[in-house]
């Protein structure tokens, strides 16, 4: 099989992180197509709920390491896979399912590598690797090297990357009739939105620190003085230093008048 087949059979395979069926499948799926590559079979093994491909040595002096989920849910794309000149598109294609079959492939013509390399791939990373950190940080700290597959821009060699923390912050006010007596309710979307000004001001372009509120969720009815708010937050940055101070100055977050849980 080429390595352009298996991206594409991965690729064709949608695996969102949040779709934990479609995970499996994908890892099914890649540890079939280790199969018929490497001469050491690949195995699926299960950390915290989740799927984790596996192949090779169970104590590593060298990680390859990769994640098979993706953002995109089930059905963004119409075709899910299409090839224009020398550039491959669909989802996962860049993040990261190319990235797994450099590293699969590359396993080839390495005599015995079973017996000091692992190839491991998880299901989580998309949303912060939650319930694979865990396996990551022991693998990482007992192997000598540590190979990231993730692909780079304009075909660049990617050296380096930020770390991430993911927060869900919550508001919750009180409920009143938006029309008739909204002074009796405490609004949670107006207390949430105060919130996301200083959230932006916590970031520092000169440590490339970033922290980006996506999704906000609250309210029930245009009628209603929202009792509930709801924020996701993006934060990276390339020193742990900044990732805990950011930390510290989110969970310090507060509200005069509504109650703030992160």
């Amino acid at each position: 099989m080429s390595a352009i087949s298996a991206i594409q059979r991965l690729v064709e395979c949608e695996s969102p992180t949040e779709d934990l069926a479609a995970c499996h499948s994908v890892v099914d799926l890649a540890v079939d197509i280790a199969n018929e590559v490497l001469s050491f079979p690949a195995e699926k093994i299960i950390e915290n709920g989740r799927p984790v491909f596996w192949w090779g040595s169970k104590e590593p002096k060298i990680l390859l390491l990769c994640h098979l989920d993706t953002v995109w849910p089930k059905g963004s794309f119409k075709t899910t896979w299409q090839i224009s000149g020398d550039i491959a598109t669909g989802p996962g294609v860049f993040d990261m399912k190319a990235g797994f079959v450099q590293a699969l492939y590359s396993l080839i013509n390495l005599s015995n590598a079973q017996n000091k390399v692992a190839l491991v791939a998880t299901t989580d990373e998309e949303t912060g690797s939650s319930t694979s950190k865990d396996l990551i940080t022991r693998l990482a700290k007992a192997s000598n090297a540590v190979l990231v597959f993730e692909a780079s821009l304009d075909g660049k060699v990617k050296t380096g990357r930020k770390g991430t923390a993911m927060y869900q912050i919550t508001v919750t006010g009180k409920a009143s009739h938006a029309g008739l007596e909204p002074e009796k309710g405490i609004n949670a979307t107006t207390e949430l939105a105060k919130l996301v000004m200083q959230i932006s001001a916590f970031e520092d372009p000169k440590f490339g620190t970033t922290a980006v509120p996506t999704v906000m969720q609250s309210g029930t009815t245009t009628n209603t003085v929202p009792a509930l708010a709801k924020l996701d937050i993006d934060v990276r940055s390339f020193t742990l230093a900044e990732l805990n101070r950011i930390d510290k100055s989110i969970r310090g977050l507060k509200s005069e008048i509504a109650v703030v849980e992160v």
